[in-house]
């Protein structure tokens, strides 16, 4: 029976709005800029993934098709691997275009990723920063603040709300009813999403993890509207007039979804800098070079394997090996110089984490801070994504060069000439299949976020209650 009266109020509020008509219209059109965007979207990563698996292909045909080669001469000449296209990207594309989609996997290097789309200007024009998590996160918000600010503030001026509690209806009636019809309209927004999503989803062929992946920003996002809708209530309600009321939750949608998205990132880089390309690459070159101590020469360490490799085979000199030593040496050159990478690249993404952790500090004051990266995140489309690609094409690289070297060494020299042989089937058991990051994985790493926000959807309810409370005693 408590519920009763909760609903009776509820279905009210709808029936104004459905009356009034301006909620109607504005919502219609935030749910056609996210079925436009996810149309679109949609359209464009599909072809992103066809040209990508095409690539791919050309790619693995090319190195295969070298003939006669010398191992050596192949791990320089390289070859290319695409990152793919993640099934959600058209719900939330996220870092997409700011990420490299390829990465050329050569000898003694760790090339970073390239062929960023924000480098073709017609690219970044079209669909820069225009999604749907985009209208969730900035345009929904400002739909419930404009369809609420008024509910008590507008009564209470036009004193409406005195008669309500004069009819023996109780204040936290009044505001569970209103919190029960606006967050009715922040779930339809949200299923709207979602069901779009997994129409995509059935679209592209996604898995069991991509729907699940899809219901949780869909729960993220519910989370997020129920903020502004507690908070725009609460505003509602303390307010003394409209005005006072719309100014302050404005104020709040500005710094929440333009402001903070600007200033976290940019706080987070000036707290934990980033070396610049050329500056990565000269610090692993002088640390190849020297070794890590910066006292270990090059010439040193291969003159002590030579030495060990001679000891090992008993005999004096390297004419007199089984091996070939030099094979030997690249195998040793390429553990050396991929140690030194990997070092590197660890302090590089241990910076990328604490700015992770700068922004999600940000989120107790803006919970866009919050969702936004649990929407990426499981969206695929975020930095953890793409390292789990570099990750994987490492690992491919230098298990790819070290069979090559190894190559060399089980061949001693023969003649003048160099040695040669079919690359593409002496590497033909490794094939390049990125994984996309553990659904495990990923909650683990984004639940500190999914706390925060869900703390913010409990406070802001809270407020809303606290405020429903007030309503009826004299201010």
């Amino acid at each position: 029976m408590a519920g009763r009266p909760l609903r009776a109020v509820a279905a009210t509020q709808i029936r104004r709005h459905w009356r009034d008509r301006r909620l109607i219209w504005v919502s219609a059109l935030v749910v056609l800029v996210m079925l436009t965007s996810l149309a679109t979207a949609h359209v464009r990563f599909s072809q992103l993934d066809a040209d990508r698996t095409a690539a791919a292909i050309e790619a693995a045909r090319i190195w295969n098709s070298q003939g006669p080669t010398n191992p050596h001469g192949a791990a320089h000449f390289g070859r290319d691997v695409y990152a793919p296209v993640s099934p959600l990207a058209a719900l939330d594309p996220g870092l997409t275009d700011q990420l490299g989609v390829s990465v050329r996997l050569e000898g003694h290097s760790q090339n970073p990723a390239r062929d960023r789309p924000t480098e073709s200007a017609a690219a970044a024009s079209r669909f820069g920063g225009f999604s749907a998590a985009w209208a969730l996160k900035v345009l929904a918000p400002l739909v419930i603040i404009l369809a609420g600010f008024p509910t008590f503030a507008g009564e209470r001026r036009q004193e409406l709300l005195m008669q309500e509690l004069a009819a023996g209806t109780p204040s936290r009636t009044l505001m569970g009813g209103q919190l029960l019809a606006l967050g009715s309209f922040a779930f339809g927004l949200v299923a709207v999403f979602t069901t779009a999503g997994f129409a995509l989803l059935a679209l592209r062929g996604g898995a069991a993890h991509d729907y699940a992946g899809a219901l949780v920003i869909g729960a993220a996002f519910f989370a997020y509207l129920m903020v502004f809708v507690g908070l725009t209530l609460a505003a509602s309600a303390h307010f003394r007039t409209p005005g006072g009321a719309l100014v302050a939750l404005l104020c709040a949608w500005a710094f929440i979804t333009l402001i903070a998205p600007r200033l976290a990132p940019a706080l987070a880089e000036q707290r934990y800098p980033t070396p610049s390309a050329p500056a990565f690459e000269k610090a692993v070159t002088e640390e190849t070079r020297n070794g890590v101590s910066g006292h270990d020469p090059a010439d040193q360490r291969l003159d002590a394997l030579r030495e060990a490799t001679l000891r090992r085979y008993g005999v004096d000199r390297v004419e007199d090996l089984p091996v070939n030593f030099a094979g030997i040496a690249l195998e040793f050159g390429e553990r050396t110089s991929t140690e030194a990478y990997n070092r590197h690249y660890a302090r590089l993404y241990e910076r990328y984490a604490g700015q992770a952790r700068v922004q999600r500090a940000f989120a107790l004051l803006a919970p866009e801070r919050a969702v936004a990266p649990l929407s990426m995140a499981f969206a695929g489309t975020d930095t953890d994504a793409h390292l789990v690609f570099l990750r994987q094409a490492e690992t491919y690289r230098y298990d790819l060069i070290q069979t090559l070297n190894a190559d060399v060494a089980r061949h001693p020299p023969e003649g003048d000439g160099p040695y040669l042989t079919d690359v593409g089937a002496l590497t033909a058991g490794l094939v390049f299949a990125p994984r996309p990051p553990a659904f495990a994985d990923i909650w683990t790493r984004q639940a500190p976020n999914a706390a925060i926000l869900l703390a913010w959807a409990a406070v802001a309810l809270a407020l809303a209650g606290v405020a429903g409370v007030r309503l009826g005693r004299p201010r």
